[in-house]
């Protein structure tokens, strides 16, 4: 491509942005939302920069004119175009009226207060003639796209740029349009810190935004997120992040999302890096977005926005809204709420959470049933009136003693009652077994539960360990050694030799367990 003079490009886009402003503020779409615009300039060296594994790849910008136009986008209002003050020297100023902000920017008013000289240009230019500033004639585009064949090698490449639900859409000649749609996701932002960030020193920020990607991308398999978006923003590398796009769609989105968050956390711990994460749920617009010629695949919605600001305003933490703790399913231990910080767009009544794992504590176990499905919520179930016949009539035979449901285990009977409820989704077990919990409660029974979510499906044991901890009552002891003290009095003599089997469920060392056995012996013996 044929290289100008910096002036020139800046003419150009600078005339783009009075176009853009003239035909597109205050723009009313077919389905009635009023659409405003506001746009930032900035002019200086960029560095073009590319991410990439043997699987991926991303391209971006980065550099002190990414910082500066940044800082004048966020500095206009709604009409209204800023310029950098770099910028404001190249522009020939008398053509506008203007105001100098306070941090030095400059704000090019609306149509309506620009000059009389620029006004009457852009309502009686012809496209086909002259451009006011250089005197040459006005392309139809600032720069024509060119088609030509494109080598097998160079597709591949190219492949590695695109997003992989959109290659197996071409791969499919499907059409484009099936390509966008309104569906559910879990969205996740993560911004890395570049400690003592310097926009010259480009081989450390690029090699620290390589090292942030290994790590990310990594969890990303795992957890079956897609990397959408890399670009750097605000002294920082953002990554956009989502769970549930087509081809990766999973009823625990929320789940593998704060599970990889965590992870990341820990990673770039031990890498000295720092991260804010944001992480919300909801119904997002997913597809492709620009002109038919430039268009990319991209998440549009209220949660995506949210998911921004809540990185932004809840620095170096992985911070959740509400929805995605609820649909989570983990233990709401984990989550801690954040204090209230005004947002914009986000009605103050919204509650946000921190997802943070004590680690300090010998945990063993996260399978729970959430707490608005355990409590009581002062309502009658509606129906179930055969189910719920069933289940008191058991009770009341396990609560009797009932021979025939008292088996008995050397010299103590162990009392229980088994019953399996099958039905599809969405039926109502939850809300049954919740009236089942109540009325066993209310009749002095002790009622433990566990949940399967995402991890428990893939590791079944974990249902059983949920079971045994809350049996054994071991969410209170903190070691190994006070987990085995707590087994002791329930295992057989006889089965001493089969302790080992216990340890990685339970946490215990069978070297301790055996002593500890053989310590109760001598004192029994004394």
């Amino acid at each position: 491509m044929r290289r100008v003079p910096v002036p020139c490009h800046y003419r150009q886009s600078r005339h783009c942005c009075i176009n853009i402003q003239c035909k597109m503020d205050n723009y009313m779409t077919e389905v009635g939302v009023n659409l405003r615009v506001k746009i930032g300039i900035a002019v200086g060296c960029v560095i073009f920069y590319h991410i990439a594994n043997d699987n991926e790849r991303h391209f971006g910008e980065a550099g002190q004119t990414i910082e500066e136009v940044n800082i004048a986008q966020s500095s206009a209002s709604s009409g209204t175009v800023v310029i950098s003050p770099k910028a404001w020297d190249l522009l020939e100023q008398k053509l506008f009226s203007y105001n100098i902000l306070e941090n030095g920017y400059v704000e090019i008013n609306r149509r309506s207060s620009l000059s009389k000289t620029l006004q009457t240009f852009m309502e009686t230019r012809d496209p086909t003639k002259t451009d006011i500033f250089n005197n040459t004639p006005e392309p139809e585009c600032l720069r024509l796209t060119q088609l030509s064949k494109v080598s097998e090698k160079d597709e591949a490449i190219y492949r590695m740029y695109t997003n992989q639900n959109v290659i197996s859409k071409l791969d499919a000649c499907a059409e484009l349009r099936w390509l966008s749609e309104i569906r559910t996701v879990t969205v996740m932002f993560l911004e890395v810190h570049l400690s003592d960030y310097n926009p010259d020193n480009h081989v450390d920020i690029l090699n620290t935004i390589q090292l942030s990607f290994t790590i990310i991308y990594d969890q990303m398999t795992r957890m079956l997120g897609t990397i959408n978006k890399l670009y750097m923003f605000d002294k920082g590398c953002t990554f956009l992040i989502i769970f549930g796009m087509p081809g990766k769609k999973h009823e625990d989105e929320p789940t593998r999302a704060l599970k990889a968050a965590d992870n990341i956390m820990k990673d770039f711990h031990t890498k000295n890096l720092e991260a804010s994460i944001g992480i919300t749920t909801g119904r997002a617009f997913c597809g492709i977005i620009g002109h038919p010629q430039r268009h990319e695949y991209g998440v549009i919605g209220k949660s995506v926005n949210l998911a921004a600001r809540l990185m932004s305003n809840y620095p170096k933490r992985i911070a959740c809204d509400d929805t995605t703790r609820t649909l989570s399913n983990l233990d709401p231990q984990d989550f801690l709420k954040l204090s209230y910080i005004k947002m914009k767009g986000v009605p103050s009544n919204n509650v946000h959470y921190e997802y943070k794992i004590d680690r300090r504590k010998d945990r063993l176990f996260s399978t729970f049933i959430p707490p608005q499905q355990i409590e009581d919520d002062g309502g009658k179930i509606i129906g179930r009136v055969e189910e719920m016949k069933i289940f008191e009539q058991e009770l009341a035979k396990l609560l009797e003693g009932d021979k025939d449901h008292i088996p008995a285990s050397g010299s103590e009977q162990v009392k229980s009652i088994v019953m399996k409820i099958e039905s599809a989704t969405g039926m109502g077990k939850t809300r049954l077994l919740q009236e089942m919990k109540n009325v066993a409660e209310k009749k002095k029974v002790r009622v433990i539960f566990a949940a399967a979510g995402a991890v428990e499906h893939r590791y079944p044991s974990l249902c059983y360990q949920a079971l045994l901890v809350q049996m054994f009552r071991l969410m209170e002891c903190c070691s190994a050694t006070d987990r085995a003290d707590v087994i002791i009095k329930f295992v057989e003599e006889d089965m001493i030799k089969e302790i080992y089997l216990l340890n990685e469920l339970l946490k215990i060392h069978v070297g301790y367990v055996k002593r500890a056995r053989e310590k109760d012996k001598k004192k029994e013996t004394h």
